[in-house]
Parts: C-alpha cells; structure tokens; sequence
C-alpha cells in the first residue's frame, strides 16, 4: 500500500481491490505481509470487511469496521491471535492494513472470533494532507487513486487551514520528480526528488513563505503533503526559491 500510494506522486494509478478481506495472525505479518503465521483451523477463512467512510478527527483522519465481523467456528485449540491484516483476497494477495490487537483473543475450542461494530480502526496522522488521507482510505472501500503529476507550491498558512497560496508577477507552481519508492531500516517508506525544481525568478514581492505544499495539478487541485517551514521566509523581487535534489522527503508507514 505503501508503494503503490507512492508511486501516484509520479503518475501511476493506485487500482483499488473490489473487496477486502481480514485475516486473523498469532503473530506479525510484517510490512510485506508475508511474515508471521496466519491461524489455520478446519473453517477458517478471511473474511469480508467494509469500511466506514474517512472521517477527520483533528488532523488526522480514521476509518472503522462498518459491520460485525464473525469467523467460522474453531473446532479445537487454535492458538492466540494477536495481530490482524487487511487482504485484497482470501489467501495470499496484498497486505493494505495490519495492526496489533489492544488484547490478546486466544482462539479455544468451539470459539468464533468476533469483532464487533468499530472495534477494527485504521488512523493517519501527519504531513499527508487530510485529502490525501482520505483519497488512500477509499482505496480499501473500492475507489482508485487517479496517478498525477507532482507540483510545488508556496503558501503563506496551511493550505488546508485558509492559508493562501503566494501571489505576484511570474509566480507558478514547480513539477518535481521523485525517486522510486525505497524501503528504509525503520519501515518507513519514502521518495525524494531526484532533480532540482526551480520558481520563476519573481518580478515582485510574492508574500511570505511559511509552507510548502505538493498539489496534484499546476493550478487548483488539492495539496497532497503539507509542511510548515522551520522559519518564514519574505520572497521579494529577485530572490528565486528553488528545491535541490533531494531536499523533499516524503515518507509513509
């Protein structure tokens, strides 16, 4: 999932899955999904699960499971489930989600797990733009995610919280190419740009710099990540901002 959202930032479509299913771990699946032990007893299966809509709670934006969720019923001892993940099928596939269970569900004789309405959460935080947050979610309720080509933008206040884009003679939003997504120690999952993106030089004053946002198109659209600079900065006449290879940094886990 990780990957494959990425990837949109330089134009490659996130097809979304026509369902999703939820798979039961006695432990981690790991960021592949392909680590861990899935619990194996005579019946069990994933099962479907469906999502609410995203919903934003501060800056961060959450979905929940929208239904009960019941397993087939275990005819023996089957171990303790401790993490579960989200499958595009009922074996095998792609991981989009996993998590921890806040509690152990050990799994005995005669036992169907349950999960019971909003019991399963997923919650994003960070610099990825409410938007983006929700465009990821509705990948796992069906909707794909349009690829796009990336632009840098100047704002003064948080695009997202009525800062407004900086103005003036000769001022556009920058393309900017980034790397291949590349896995790193902590899991984290980044991209960087991989050519210097150069403004226009400025013909008059543009307003003060405070954030920079990457948009899905050079004009309108919506920010896709938003971050706060560490100081202000006045563009005036002359003064030509520009991003070196490299200096964009974005990351998802």
């Amino acid at each position: 999932m990780e990957d494959a959202f990425l990837k949109t930032m330089s134009g490659v479509t996130f097809s979304a899955p026509a369902q999703v299913f939820i798979g039961l771990f006695l432990s981690s699946p790991g960021e592949s999904g392909a680590a861990g032990t899935e619990i194996a007893y005579a019946g069990y299966q994933r099962m479907p699960i469906v999502f609410t809509p995203p919903t934003a709670e501060g800056q961060g934006m959450g979905i929940r499971n929208s239904s009960q969720i019941t397993f087939p019923q275990a005819p023996a001892n089957s171990g303790t489930v401790r993490f579960i993940g989200i499958f595009d099928s009922t074996t095998g596939g792609n991981m989009y989600l996993y998590g921890e269970l806040a509690e152990d569900l050990p799994v005995t004789a005669l036992d169907s797990p349950v999960f019971l309405l909003n019991d399963i959460v997923h919650f994003s935080t960070g610099d990825l733009s409410l938007a983006y947050k929700r465009r990821l979610y509705n990948v796992v309720r069906g909707t794909s995610l349009q690829g796009f080509t990336s632009h840098i933008s100047l704002f003064n206040g948080d695009p997202e919280d009525g800062g407004a884009e900086l103005a003036g003679s000769n001022y556009m939003r920058t393309p900017v190419s980034f790397s291949a997504p590349q896995k790193e120690t902590s899991g984290l999952t980044v991209i960087r740009n991989i050519v210097r993106a150069d403004f226009p030089r400025p013909l008059q004053n543009w307003g003060t710099w405070t954030h920079t946002a990457i948009f899905d198109s050079l004009t309108a659209g919506e920010p896709v990540w938003i971050q706060q600079r560490a100081a202000a900065k006045v563009i005036n006449r002359g003064i030509m901002p520009f991003v070196e290879v490299n200096d964009l940094t974005f990351g998802i886990n």
